[in-house]
């Protein structure tokens, strides 16, 4: 049985894993918000609870940080990093018009940060789980093989 301190945190890692991890959140957050900026991931229309590319984006983060032995609160944290930057886009570009109190209103508003954190702790730790189960059973069909081989 893992410790639940483990899967909250992960294993020990230094101190420059840990800057490493802060560096991988900031970027999720600035490229999120830069390819929807760009063009490069679409908003198609209607009432936006969680924008798609966004939640593939921050999913794929935590299947990544599962199949590592990361530590869910990254996982959490790469999820909401690329929901913070499709708000910020939203926010800044898309609410051009409005002053820069009422963007920043509009990004921290907490009942949107609310759904969004809701969502974060689902969908991250369904990727998580994902990416951990996932190496989990690699791992235990690669030694079932091994095994089998040298009985052979």
């Amino acid at each position: 049985m893992v410790p639940l301190r483990r899967v909250l945190v992960g294993r020990p890692r230094s101190r420059f894993q840990r800057l490493l991890n802060v560096l991988v959140i900031l970027t999720i957050l600035t490229g999120t918000f830069g390819a929807y900026a760009l063009g490069i991931f679409q908003v198609t229309g209607g009432v936006i609870v969680l924008p798609a590319a966004a939640t593939l984006v921050g999913f794929l983060v935590a299947v990544g940080v599962g199949a590592r032995r990361g530590g869910l609160v990254i996982a959490w944290l790469g999820l909401f990093a690329a929901y913070i930057g499709f708000r910020a886009d939203w926010a800044f570009l898309g609410l051009s018009s409005h002053s820069l109190d009422g963007q920043f209103a509009f990004l921290f508003d907490p009942v949107g940060l609310t759904v969004l954190g809701v969502a974060t702790l689902i969908i991250g730790t369904v990727g998580f789980a994902v990416g951990y189960l996932g190496r989990s059973s690699i791992e235990r069909l690669r030694e079932k093989v091994v095994s089998q081989q040298s009985h052979d």
